[in-house]
């Protein structure tokens, strides 16, 4: 009896420890953002035109699964891609997305066709500052900053605040520009920005909701980030006046660094 209650204890102990093994894998790959897929960057610089050769032009680059989209061009389909003109520019380190090829027709690269299943696409008023002179890009990602003004307590006068709102947000459109290839009567001068009254993002039907309140509630101000630069930062706190005139807060702002890059091992890797 004895021997067979320390067998039962035993496996318990045993089928335990795998369970938390399980559990600990899954928080693991849940908290990175899921399981890595390999997707397919610029080595250079490619001009729009250019034919893709993908051994000497593309390298690979290993992101989470819940940053990848629709749009990104993974490892895997790279005979797909091979000889396909690009219709515009890619940078070097940037991602390579279907909407920077000419494999679909016009009709096929609407708005609609860009925004992924079970997500929206919402357009926010915005003027020449706010979109950096005109030079926000199509795949360009921003975070929202909201400045309102903001009641106290024990003031009749509103507190003026800015608050981050939301980040790491993709541009679907600036102005009238999708990424589409634009036709001959439509194109700029090249490093010519174009004028542009609004930006349309990718977002979640929440954050959507959020974005469409805020717009009524104070001014929104766009804020550029690298393409590659997905994370979110959590913790952020909101701007006031205080922040503004107060010596110490100001140099603690100041001495603000952002964190380190994300190891290299995961890095470009040369594409055969």
């Amino acid at each position: 009896m004895k021997s067979r209650a320390l067998l039962v204890a035993i496996a318990a102990a045993v089928v335990g420890l795998v369970l938390v093994v399980f559990y600990m894998q899954s928080f693991e790959a849940e908290a990175s953002g899921g399981e890595p897929v390999v997707i397919l960057v610029a080595r250079q610089n490619i001009t729009l035109g250019t034919q893709l050769d993908p051994a000497t032009m593309l390298a690979e680059r290993v992101i989470p699964t819940s940053y990848v989209e629709n749009r990104h061009v993974r490892a895997a389909e790279v005979d797909r891609i091979r000889g396909i003109r690009v219709v515009s520019g890619v940078r070097a380190g940037e991602a390579l997305l279907w909407t920077d090829l000419a494999t679909m027709s016009d009709s096929a690269r609407d708005l609609s066709s860009l925004v992924r299943s079970g997500m929206r696409a919402i357009t926010i008023q915005a003027d020449q500052t706010a979109t950096f002179g005109g030079l926000v890009r199509p795949g360009d990602r921003v975070d929202l900053l909201l400045t309102l003004d903001r009641a106290t307590p024990n003031s009749s006068e509103p507190e003026r605040v800015t608050v981050p709102l939301l980040q790491s947000l993709i541009v679907l459109a600036a102005g009238q520009d999708t990424g589409m290839i634009q036709r001959a009567s439509q194109q700029t001068a090249p490093g010519r920005a174009q004028p542009m009254q609004n930006v349309t993002l990718l977002a979640t039907v929440e954050q959507a909701q959020m974005i469409a309140f805020a717009t009524q509630r104070g001014r929104l101000a766009l804020v550029l980030r690298n393409p590659d630069d997905i994370p979110v930062t959590e913790g952020l706190g909101e701007t006031t006046t205080e922040d503004l005139v107060t010596i110490e807060r100001r140099e603690r702002i100041q001495r603000t660094r952002p964190p380190a890059p994300p190891p290299t091992s995961t890095g470009p890797v040369r594409v055969q």
